[in-house]
């Protein structure tokens, strides 16, 4: 794998697109709770990229190819310090414009991982694809969307027993929970604070999650939903291979175009009041502002 931002602009011209596969992660910086740092889901998308990458590339012909990360990223949820977020128009703007600028350089393999689960986010980076789909052809695929919504559309994933376990014991964890502060643990473990073990649960329900006003509830005082206290470093690491794993399969039934339309689907993107934060005055970002 290579990062296509220290090559050349002659080399990027002479890559063999048919063989090369972009990969581009778009996530935010943002609050992660009082343990995890505010680049966590950027982290995570690099994390689970590059072992997709590398599956990739030690089982196929593919040369494998990433740009730096984009910060870049809407959320419906911005009433804690260090949150960056842009309203759904402008994260829909940045991938649209970003995906046409890669594939006017011929590529025709784009992957964008899409490694934030707020609706908000999935649902701009979806239409950016389908925009840039509808006018080059099928070039570009993300399958975050369709990970984060694997229930709900029937996606079957080959995930651990351990793993299954977990999220049957503490289901509904959504931010900065176990799942989150597993996977860091096993990244890195100084990105996760001391004392994430005594955090109190959060609980809410995938329903609830539509709400603004219950999400702000359950993340408290704390700023996670889930449950960090019981986070384990082996599990994160299974998470990370679960999740770069997904990734692998997907890109590589994209570029065959064969049986890739399962991973490119968000379920909440057929709701038309989800969409709702493209409409002047209702995308608008409140920001927090310093108290003195």
């Amino acid at each position: 794998m290579q990062d296509l931002s220290l090559l050349t602009w002659n080399e990027v011209k002479s890559l063999d697109k048919e063989k090369s596969i972009l990969f581009i992660t778009v996530a935010p910086i943002e609050e992660h709770g009082v343990c995890l740092p505010l680049a966590t889901d950027l982290i995570e998308g690099e994390q689970w990229s590059q072992g997709a990458m590398n599956v990739i590339e030690q089982n196929s012909g593919y040369n494998c190819y990433y740009l730096p990360s984009f910060p870049v990223a809407s959320a419906s949820v911005n009433s804690f310090y260090g949150c960056i977020h842009f309203p759904m128009h402008t994260t829909y703007l940045v991938v649209k414009e970003l995906l046409e600028s890669v594939i006017n350089m011929g590529f025709l393999h784009v992957v964008v991982v899409a490694s934030h689960a707020d609706p908000e986010h999935q649902i701009a980076v979806e239409k950016a694809i389908r925009k840039a789909n509808k006018k080059y052809g099928e070039c570009v695929i993300a399958p975050m969307g369709a990970f984060f919504s694997a229930d709900e559309i029937g996606l079957k994933r080959d995930v651990s027993n351990e793993i299954r376990k977990y999220e049957k014991e503490y289901s509904n964890d959504f931010h900065a929970g176990w799942v989150e502060t597993s996977c860091m643990l096993a990244i890195d473990e100084n990105y996760v604070r001391s004392g994430y073990e005594e955090l109190p649960a959060s609980n809410i329900t995938s329903r609830d999650m539509i709400s603004k006003k219950k999400q702000i509830k359950a993340m408290g005082e704390y700023g996670h939903m889930g449950n960090p206290a019981v986070s384990d470093k082996h599990i994160g690491e299974l998470l990370n291979i679960d999740s770069a794993r997904y990734i692998a399969e997907a890109t590589l039934n994209f570029v065959k175009r064969q049986n890739y339309k399962i991973f490119s689907h968000y379920f909440l993107y057929d709701l038309l009041f989800m969409h709702m934060g493209f409409l002047p005055g209702f995308g608008r970002v409140k920001r927090k502002k310093v108290e003195k």
